[in-house]
């Protein structure tokens, strides 16, 4: 069977989930005319990526831990504008497309890069572009269904602006505690997070000291795939080896 083709059935398998709660094995079989094996793999994959449960028979929706509201989150404090700060210092002018993750952060940044020299600006969050909508850069907006919690659209399988490659493509993050890479809340978030990856020359990872406490839904990259990260002194040790030892780590 072609990975193509496996990977849409796990995408309708999480999209039923997600309007069901809960799926039996011997439903799936007959939707998705494979063998009962064959949906065991699928379910074992996704309970893996943190999407579901396994039980018997059957398997049951993880409900994703809601985060406050952006609005809620983006009060300035010192040390996202010590990230933020950090992160524009990394945009040349040589840098013209550049892809924007939502997420407070990410807005905060998005009023930074403001009054930079004109720049292509391509994001899904409407906090970001917000913040950047009286400028004079360029917006693209990647559309979807609009998520008011996060203040910014979802989109949930289509092709990112295909002709297009980002110089710098700059992402936030959910808890990454006990993970080996970048994550977020959402199997949705994570598959557009994924896309923008693959579209990107420059990769770099935005972390609050926060994201070191809390555990996370899904993986969306490990650190071997990002070329920067930037977060607070002080961040546990194991983390900063970890991170260190693939990425370029820059502590503010």
């Amino acid at each position: 069977m072609k990975a193509v083709e496996i990977a849409q059935r796990r995408k309708e398998i999480t999209e039923l989930l997600y309007q069901q709660n809960e799926l039996k094995v011997s439903d799936l079989v007959k939707t998705f005319q494979v063998s009962d094996e064959t949906i065991r793999k699928d379910l074992t994959y996704l309970a893996k990526e943190g999407v579901l449960k396994k039980q018997h028979g059957k398997a049951t929706l993880v409900k994703e831990k809601e985060l406050a509201p952006v609005f809620q989150r983006t009060t300035q404090f010192p040390e996202k504008d010590r990230i933020t700060q950090a992160a524009l210092a990394l945009i040349t002018n040589e840098d013209y497309s550049i892809g924007l993750d939502q997420g407070s952060t990410l807005a905060l940044l998005a009023k930074k890069i403001l009054p930079l020299k004109e720049k292509q600006i391509f994001t899904g969050s409407l906090a970001a572009i917000t913040q950047l909508a009286n400028g004079h850069h360029k917006l693209f907006c990647f559309g979807g269904e609009y998520s008011p919690a996060d203040m910014a659209f979802r989109n949930s399988g289509n092709e990112i602006l295909p002709d297009i490659h980002f110089d710098l493509c700059f992402f936030g993050s959910s808890g990454v505690k006990n993970r080996k890479g970048f994550c977020t809340s959402s199997l949705i978030d994570a598959e557009a997070k994924r896309r923008m990856l693959k579209k990107s020359t420059k990769k770099i990872v935005l972390l609050d000291q926060t994201k070191f406490e809390k555990t996370s839904l899904v993986q969306v990259a490990p650190w071997s795939e990002i070329d920067v990260v930037i977060t607070s002194k002080g961040l546990p040790l194991d983390y900063e080896r970890m991170i260190s030892a693939y990425a370029k780590l820059i502590l503010v």
